[in-house]
């Protein structure tokens, strides 16, 4: 029986026509040193496959002159090496082929970092140690590394990079209608999001208002056992907490109150006698201090919007304002496609690269017009009515509750993704190559990282890049809006403390739309106040 053509022997062979091209047209091939190693590395291990396997190309052009070896002889040899093979399989992320060849040999590092060591007077691990830390110095907490700013999977980035990806195709009808869509569910998330920030709106100054009821402030903030004397001891209704079980939620206090009122209309000469028996207790926030805690837990969730709102915008700036093509048909030169695809694994639209690249000045207003201008605005509005809704959250289960029901507000966008966007914008999405901003070399001797350590350590003043400036801008962020609470909902009282404005009912009962647009229009108001503050007695 003739044998089957020896299929190693072609891949040596096709790697060696890839270490020609490596060798000839470095620049072409784009490989660094460190791939040529690995595929130089792999070359050796198939010759010493072959080798081990007891047959050479002569002996298999040749299979008669090895009389022992039959037919099932050169399978199981065939086997054997395609088992090899598959394992040393190329993967598109290369991980695998790193782990399976050996790492190339720096003597010169080794060297250096013996020689650093000796002289001064560390063990080897010492200095390696040393070395590895003023890498970590250097490359991350100085921001000598490469900056990559990249997209989320959202219907703000999609109508980023759609538009373009359609632009570079040279607008055909496919791309075109995905770039459209885009910003259909763009508007479809601006319309949700506003929509039920308004209706917050609608509760807060509005139905609540017509219910009787007025801003919380501190009522109730201050410690029991600082009543009777101490600040925020009165309630709304005018009289002492004295103690807990006076106070209750707005409604149940609302309840007891109408109750009341309802036996002094119905006995009125009872009226004295059912308002010294009849006790409505006082209406008042349980714990201050957990209302504050869940209006910073809610900022941190808005300060991660604000943070990817700030990332978009910085991806637009550092583009070039010029026309750039968003994706490219990318086939490695090494070798044929049907081999490539063989030997990575991998289908025609590995082969598809999408990438950020120059965006004319055109698109990068009508994305800041339409696209993050809206998003930093709804943000505002968002950060301003969710601090406002927390604050007048009088029970600590209820706050609670609705610090987390608050943060789907901002993921709506990509709720409506996930949902509704078509399958190729959401391929695209994934797959889409950051852009690299260099802000400096990356290289250093092992000398040169053990000195910034050795700096490092002597260094008193301390490094401001690892200040956690998020949670400062968090704690900040939460600070102004509690700020402007108590500044538009809440007057101090003489015995200290804040308690709510008088209040008015509104002119409509509808809120107006340009008043919640606008934060500085104010709705219009009755003359008369419903509800004022005052001590009983």
């Amino acid at each position: 029986l003739k044998p089957r053509p020896r299929r190693g022997r072609r891949e040596r062979a096709m790697l060696g026509r890839r270490m020609g091209l490596l060798e000839d047209e470095e620049t072409a091939a784009g490989d660094s040193v460190e791939e040529r190693q690995v595929w130089a590395a792999r070359l050796g291990l198939l010759a010493a496959e072959e080798t081990a396997a007891g047959a050479s190309v002569e002996e298999r052009q040749n299979p008669k002159e090895d009389a022992s070896c039959t037919s099932s002889c050169w399978n199981d040899r065939d086997a054997k090496c395609s088992s090899e093979r598959r394992k040393m399989q190329v993967h598109s992320n290369g991980e695998e082929e790193r782990k399976l060849l050996p790492e190339p040999f720096d003597e010169q590092v080794s060297q250096d970092m013996l020689e650093g060591a000796k002289h001064h007077g560390l063990t080897a691990a010492q200095y390696n140690a040393r070395v590895a830390g003023g890498t970590i110095i250097r490359n991350l907490m100085c921001k000598r590394t490469a900056a990559h700013l990249r997209l989320r999977a959202s219907v703000y980035d999609a109508c980023i990079v759609m538009p373009q990806i359609a632009r570079s195709n040279g607008w055909p009808r496919s791309f075109t209608i995905l770039a459209v869509t885009s910003f259909v569910f763009l508007f479809l998330n601006f319309f949700l999001q506003l929509f039920i920030l308004y209706m917050i709106h609608q509760e807060e100054f509005v139905l609540d208002r017509f219910a009787g009821q007025m801003y919380l402030c501190d009522f109730g903030a201050s410690s029991i056992d600082t009543c009777p004397e101490g600040p925020n001891c009165i309630g709304p209704g005018g009289t002492n907490y004295m103690d807990v079980g006076r106070m209750y939620s707005f409604t149940d206090w609302a309840n007891r109150r109408f109750v009341r009122d309802a036996l002094a209309e119905l006995f009125p000469h009872l009226a004295d006698e059912v308002r010294r028996a009849v006790d409505p207790g006082e209406y008042g926030v349980e714990n201050h201090g957990c209302r504050l805690v869940c209006v910073f837990i809610f900022m941190i969730s808005v300060m991660s919007d604000l943070h990817d709102t700030s990332g978009m915008l910085s991806v637009i700036y550092h583009l070039p304002s010029a026309p750039g093509i968003w994706l490219e048909y990318d086939v490695p030169k090494w070798s044929d496609r049907k081999t490539v695809k063989e030997m990575l694994g991998c289908s025609e639209l590995d082969f598809v690269k999408f990438k950020l690249d120059g965006m004319p000045l055109i698109w990068k207003i009508v994305s800041l017009v339409l696209i993050i201008i809206p998003k930093f605005y709804i943000w505002g509005i968002t950060a301003r009515s969710g601090v406002c809704f927390l604050m007048e959250t009088a029970g600590i289960e209820n706050v609670i509750v609705n610090v987390t029901a608050l943060t789907f507000i901002l993921n709506l966008d990509e709720m409506i993704f996930t949902m509704f966007g078509h399958k190729v914008v959401q391929h695209i999405m994934d797959k889409i190559q950051p852009i690299v901003v260099e802000s400096g070399p990356e290289d250093q001797t092992t000398e040169e990282a053990y000195s910034r350590v050795e700096a490092d350590r002597n260094n008193k003043e301390g490094n401001w890049v690892l200040f956690p400036f998020r949670l400062l801008f968090s704690c900040v962020w939460t600070g102004v809006f509690v700020c402007a609470y108590y500044h538009l909902h809440c007057v101090r009282s003489d015995r200290g403390g804040y308690v709510s404005v008088d209040m008015h009912l509104p002119a409509s009962p509808i809120y107006p739309v340009m008043a919640f647009l606008l934060p500085w229009m104010v709705q219009e108001e009755q003359e008369e106040a419903y509800w004022t503050f005052k001590q009983a007695g």
